[in-house]
């Protein structure tokens, strides 16, 4: 979690010593308007924060769980109540952070996901809409990309099934390709 973390141990795990940026950060640092051609030990310490913390508004977040099945009684609920689902605060000595919030489910063919599963012509452009989905914003009122978490290939991965058209038979028995 963010909020428990250092921007120094954040930006280690994102960006290991040696080793080559891949293409999705190198365009969040395009994005962020930091040389995406240094390397990662000859960052300024708010470059290495510009560029480690998302620091999300929890209450900005627009993506929210899906379902299969329509239950009006899931649209709001209320997370992270559990008394494990805590962490440490960065500040010495003090009381672990709850991180609750506000959120609710949709039904699956509602989603985002889905428009763009529909509204994508191949896999590189599906892959690029996915990535380009804003998930929330920051505190500073910063869109938040898929791909700013380091998730678009994954979404990628997971629909690129569901892109190619299945073969359906109608009512009348007669073969039909169906496309999201």
């Amino acid at each position: 979690h963010e909020a428990s973390q250092t921007d120094e141990a954040l930006f280690r795990r994102l960006c290991p010593s040696g080793k080559p940026y891949s293409p999705v950060i190198k365009r969040r640092l395009d994005k962020l308007g930091i040389d995406s051609t240094k390397a990662p030990e000859d960052f300024t310490d708010e470059e290495k924060s510009k560029f480690a913390r998302l620091d999300i508004d929890p209450d900005t977040i627009t993506w929210q769980r899906v379902l299969d099945t329509c239950d009006r009684h899931l649209r709001r609920v209320e997370v992270g109540k559990g008394k494990k689902e805590t962490v440490k605060s960065k500040e010495e000595g003090a009381p672990r952070i709850q991180h609750s919030r506000d959120t609710g489910f949709d039904i699956t063919v509602a989603s985002e996901v889905m428009a763009v599963l529909a509204l994508a012509r191949d896999l590189a452009d599906l892959r690029e809409k996915l990535g380009a989905m804003v998930i929330g914003y920051s505190r500073a009122r910063v869109p938040i990309t898929a791909d700013d978490l380091g998730c678009g290939g994954a979404l990628t991965v997971l629909m690129k099934d569901a892109l190619m058209p299945t073969l359906m038979q109608t009512v009348e028995r007669t073969p039909v390709l169906v496309h999201a």
